[in-house]
């Protein structure tokens, strides 16, 4: 039983390893003798010190690969962007021999070709066992390793006793964030909950009532930062409009808010597109518009300008039907005709 800091952590005695592990570490033990001996070669009268005790005190991540596809030019293009890895910091769990990065590095790094630096305790030897057999490596901070799976770091004690195995592992986000991901749900089990809308008030409004929408009408409401409160409505004027009506009003504590209406015109083409059915919900911190035409819009300016994302898609299996959304417990809830899906987006 060894200390490690506050831990106490059992060491692995040196047992019967494959011939390949005897002949690098016997290598390796060899040149880690000479240089002992070299001091008193050279006349030195200090005595060599070997410890028992071993440990990997810190791990980082050197520079990393990461490799995007955007569309160019109507072109799907991949190119690569290489970033600092030391910023995805690695913990150590010493009781559990593990070492993890707490953050997940980016959609599409290359983690099979990951170039890290250690320290250890009592200048102890580092090996790297193979992905596919029991066979050890000597480690070098020159060689990229395929962190695909978790690998296996054995460091011996320079007594040649005893070893500890560690397993590293280097993980990446599968999908960006701010993705939505859908879970199809039981029919019938989207909460029921009682939406109290704020009707537009045409005394209060700061354009002519003619432009208050009268059909294919949704409204939503949250609130915002430093506790401003919105609520807005969406709706269409005419069936052959091009694009969708609104009205947004804001408030808070001292200020009851008025009705303005949200103009359209030629200097911002980023519009909320006419849809016959369409839902609106404030989720992820984002305004939404889930149409009726299979296509989820995003406002990340409180409804002033909308875009499309491919992070932001209908559930699989979604064909049409009356559609109704509601946010609880965390969970974006949809139901389309009898069919019901909740969805979560990523972090």
């Amino acid at each position: 039983m060894r200390q490690f800091g506050k831990f106490r952590v059992p060491l692995q005695p040196k047992t019967k390893l494959i011939s390949s592990m005897r002949k690098i570490f016997l290598a390796c033990w060899v040149m880690l003798v000479a240089v002992f001996m070299l001091p008193s070669c050279l006349g030195s009268d200090d005595d060599v010190e070997v410890y028992d005790d071993v440990a990997i005190t810190s791990f980082s991540l050197g520079t990393l690969n990461r490799y995007v596809t955007a569309t160019i030019d109507g072109k799907d293009t991949t190119y690569k962007v290489s970033y600092a890895g030391s910023a995805y910091k690695m913990a150590i769990d010493q009781l559990g021999c593990r070492i993890f990065n707490n953050d997940s590095l980016p959609v599409g790094t290359d983690v099979k070709h990951v170039v890290c630096s250690l320290s250890v305790r009592n200048n102890a030897l580092i090996t790297i066992k193979s992905m596919t057999s029991d066979s050890l490596t000597v480690f070098s901070t020159t060689d990229s390793i395929d962190f695909s799976q978790p690998r296996t770091f054995r460091i011996f004690s320079t007594d040649g006793q005893h070893y500890r195995d560690y397993v590293v592992s280097v993980s990446a986000r599968q999908v960006e964030a701010g993705t939505l991901l859908w879970t199809a749900a039981e029919e019938g089990s989207m909460p029921e909950t009682e939406l109290v809308a704020d009707s537009i008030d045409v005394s209060n409004i700061d354009a002519d009532a003619s432009l208050v929408p009268t059909q294919s009408l949704s409204y939503v409401a949250w609130t915002g930062t430093n506790n401003i409160h919105y609520a807005m409505w969406a709706g269409l004027l005419n069936e052959s409009d091009e694009a969708m009506t609104l009205w947004r009003k804001v408030s808070d504590a001292g200020h009851a808010g008025q009705w303005v209406y949200m103009t359209l015109d030629e200097s911002n083409p980023y519009y909320l597109p006419a849809m016959k059915q369409v839902v609106m919900v404030y989720y992820g911190g984002t305004l939404l518009a889930i149409g009726g035409n299979g296509t989820i819009y995003q406002s990340r300016d409180q409804g002033i300008t909308w875009n499309t994302s491919s992070k932001l898609a209908m559930p699989a299996g979604y064909t049409g039907g009356t559609l109704k959304a509601v946010v609880q417990d965390g969970w974006l809830w949809l139901q389309a005709g009898n069919k019901c899906w909740k969805g979560t987006m990523t972090k």
